[in-house]
Protein backbone atom coordinates (compact mmCIF):
# COMPACT_ATOMS: atom_id res chain seq x y z
CA UNK A 1 0.00 0.00 0.00
CA UNK A 2 1.39 3.38 -1.01
CA UNK A 3 0.90 6.29 1.40
CA UNK A 4 -0.91 9.15 -0.34
CA UNK A 5 0.97 12.44 -0.20
CA UNK A 6 -0.07 15.95 -1.25
CA UNK A 7 1.68 16.22 -4.63
CA UNK A 8 1.11 19.98 -4.74
CA UNK A 9 3.67 20.46 -1.93
CA UNK A 10 7.27 19.35 -1.42
CA UNK A 11 7.26 15.63 -0.68
CA UNK A 12 10.31 15.20 1.56
CA UNK A 13 8.89 17.26 4.47
CA UNK A 14 5.71 15.17 4.32
CA UNK A 15 7.70 11.92 4.43
CA UNK A 16 9.82 13.27 7.29
CA UNK A 17 6.70 14.30 9.21
CA UNK A 18 5.13 10.84 8.88
CA UNK A 19 8.31 9.11 10.04
CA UNK A 20 8.65 11.62 12.91
CA UNK A 21 5.05 10.87 13.95
CA UNK A 22 5.82 7.15 13.93
CA UNK A 23 8.85 7.74 16.15
CA UNK A 24 6.86 9.90 18.56
CA UNK A 25 4.01 7.36 18.64
CA UNK A 26 6.43 4.51 19.37
CA UNK A 27 5.88 2.69 16.09
CA UNK A 28 9.65 2.97 15.63
CA UNK A 29 11.16 2.53 19.08
CA UNK A 30 14.42 4.00 20.44
CA UNK A 31 17.40 2.00 19.24
CA UNK A 32 15.34 0.39 16.48
CA UNK A 33 16.28 0.71 12.83
CA UNK A 34 13.78 2.52 10.65
CA UNK A 35 12.95 0.80 7.34
CA UNK A 36 15.65 1.04 4.67
CA UNK A 37 15.47 3.71 1.98
CA UNK A 38 14.18 1.35 -0.70
CA UNK A 39 11.36 0.13 1.55
CA UNK A 40 10.35 3.74 2.26
CA UNK A 41 10.54 4.55 -1.48
CA UNK A 42 8.06 1.76 -2.13
CA UNK A 43 5.81 2.68 0.80
CA UNK A 44 5.58 6.37 -0.07
CA UNK A 45 5.81 6.08 -3.87
CA UNK A 46 8.59 8.65 -4.04
CA UNK A 47 12.20 8.74 -5.24
CA UNK A 48 15.29 7.78 -3.27
CA UNK A 49 16.31 11.45 -3.30
CA UNK A 50 13.06 12.38 -1.55
CA UNK A 51 13.52 9.71 1.13
CA UNK A 52 17.18 10.63 1.64
CA UNK A 53 16.22 14.30 2.15
CA UNK A 54 13.57 13.25 4.69
CA UNK A 55 16.08 11.05 6.53
CA UNK A 56 18.65 13.87 6.53
CA UNK A 57 16.07 16.24 8.03
CA UNK A 58 15.25 13.71 10.78
CA UNK A 59 18.96 13.31 11.47
CA UNK A 60 19.42 17.10 11.61
CA UNK A 61 16.47 17.31 14.03
CA UNK A 62 18.06 14.61 16.23
CA UNK A 63 15.38 11.97 15.78
CA UNK A 64 17.70 9.40 14.18
CA UNK A 65 21.36 8.61 13.65
CA UNK A 66 22.68 7.03 10.49
CA UNK A 67 25.43 4.43 10.44
CA UNK A 68 27.03 3.84 7.06
CA UNK A 69 26.16 0.40 5.77
CA UNK A 70 23.91 -0.30 8.76
CA UNK A 71 20.92 2.02 8.36
CA UNK A 72 19.23 4.71 10.42
CA UNK A 73 18.31 4.20 14.06
CA UNK A 74 15.88 6.01 16.35
CA UNK A 75 17.62 7.96 19.07
CA UNK A 76 16.65 7.49 22.71
CA UNK A 77 15.36 10.58 24.53
CA UNK A 78 18.78 10.87 26.26
CA UNK A 79 20.63 10.65 22.94
CA UNK A 80 18.32 13.30 21.45
CA UNK A 81 18.92 15.59 24.41
CA UNK A 82 22.70 15.12 24.20
CA UNK A 83 22.72 15.68 20.44
CA UNK A 84 20.63 18.83 20.79
CA UNK A 85 22.90 20.12 23.56
CA UNK A 86 25.99 19.47 21.41
CA UNK A 87 24.39 21.26 18.45
CA UNK A 88 23.50 24.23 20.66
CA UNK A 89 27.10 24.38 21.96
CA UNK A 90 28.39 24.65 18.39
CA UNK A 91 26.14 27.64 17.65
Amino acid sequence: MVIELDRSRALWPQVAAIIRERIEAGTYKPGERIPPVLALVTEFGVTQVTVRKAVAALRDDHYIRTETGMGSFVLTPKEREDAQRSADDVR
